[in-house]
């Protein structure tokens, strides 16, 4: 009988485990008391059966030093791995359990894999390069091997020398070959910094990419194939907002790419050479976005049904395994602010809001 109790009581804990609506939102505030190195202070915001228990600060880093760039968890996209390691958008890798930096170089994340996080840097100076951070030694090295290939692609870059911009390969061994004298403008019209024109591989010899036009307001999507050397046109995007150009093609849902243009969202299938407009961005299997935001805010929707309708922009909305949250914002005029976080809890089909600030990033969910 005591043993059978004991099983008893022991399934019992497996089922809660698997069961549990513990999980902790991982937040980076800036830290107002030390704005001159642009420290940054990291928290987890804690939840438990559908409800918000509080929150912790798990460290601080140091955002400049020297003045230069140090650990930026608050420019591009974090990522957590393992629930334990925090990516930042330049390559830092820091331990949220250590509460520790363990490397602060900086480059392109590639992919994790095992105890590995892989990197690539392609820099004017150190020149273009894998590397890796080893979890398990917690060391940093180069790849040396040349055959080394860890993401799709080949060596096709921009002449920006001039305007329209050139597009180039560098096959391996061999002489520069010119596959388009004209490959756009690349925004040269642009008021703000330039942004860097995506190319996004779809296998070794086939790449997709935007040909922008001189007004910053229009272009199209070619696809690219080195094996023929040929191009086809998907589409077109236009926009006369007044938001900053922005271009960005990554992995959607399945098999399709998003390319993102301003206030606009184009959904790619390179399989059948289509590109078409979207109004809602699918996060997930349960959640959608309505990516243009109206006066009252974007529509949020849950497994079809709208859940709500907020002020947010679209990168600060994180699904976890039970929970979803995003940064609030107010809008006044062209300005917005923050209004602290808002989470939703589809157990109870509520919504809870935190008050806070200083928000430099809405990382994502670990248990």
């Amino acid at each position: 009988m005591k043993y059978l109790l004991h099983i008893i009581l022991l399934c019992s804990g497996l089922s809660f485990a698997q069961n549990s609506t513990t999980e902790s939102l991982i937040v980076v505030h800036y830290d107002e008391a030390n704005k001159a190195n642009l420290a940054q202070l990291i928290y987890r915001y804690n939840f438990e059966d559908n409800a918000y228990t509080g929150r912790e600060q798990i460290m601080t880093v140091i955002g400049r030093k020297n003045g230069k760039d140090y650990v930026r968890c608050d420019v591009g996209e974090n990522t957590l791995y393992k629930d334990r390691y925090l990516i930042s958008g330049i390559g830092n890798v820091i331990d949220l359990k250590e509460k520790k930096v363990l490397h602060d170089g900086t480059a392109k994340l590639v992919r994790c894999s095992n105890d590995s996080i892989i990197f690539f840097t392609n820099d004017i100076f150190k020149g273009k390069y894998y590397s890796y951070y080893d979890l398990k030694t917690n060391t940093y090295s180069e790849i040396k091997s040349l055959t080394f290939k860890a993401i799709l692609g080949q060596a096709v870059e921009f002449d920006k020398r001039t305007s329209p911009y050139k597009l180039e390969y560098f096959p391996t061994g061999k002489p520069k070959v010119l596959l388009m004298e004209d490959a756009g403008h690349g925004g040269v019209t642009a008021t703000d910094k330039k942004i860097d024109i995506p190319i996004y591989w779809l296998d070794d010899n086939t790449f997709l990419f935007p040909n922008i036009k001189i007004t910053d307001l229009e272009g199209t999507i070619v696809k690219y194939n080195l094996t023929t050397f040929t191009s086809k046109i998907l589409g077109t995007f236009n926009s006369i907002s007044k938001l900053p150009a922005t271009y960005k093609l990554v992995k959607g849902r399945n098999s399709f790419v998003e390319f993102y243009f301003k206030e606009k969202l184009y959904i790619l299938n390179p399989l059948k050479e289509t590109m078409l407009i979207s109004n809602y961005k699918e996060v997930d299997s349960n959640y959608s976005l309505e990516v243009e935001a109206k006066a009252k805010g974007r529509s949020i929707y849950y497994k079809g049904a709208e859940i709500g309708k907020h002020h947010f922009g679209l990168n600060t909305f994180k699904v976890g395994s039970n929970y979803s949250a995003f940064l609030k914002e107010i809008v006044m005029g062209d300005e917005s602010y923050q209004q602290g976080l808002s989470v939703y809890v589809p157990a109870i089909g509520k919504w809870q809001n935190i008050a806070t600030i200083d928000i430099a990033s809405v990382v994502g969910w670990i248990k």
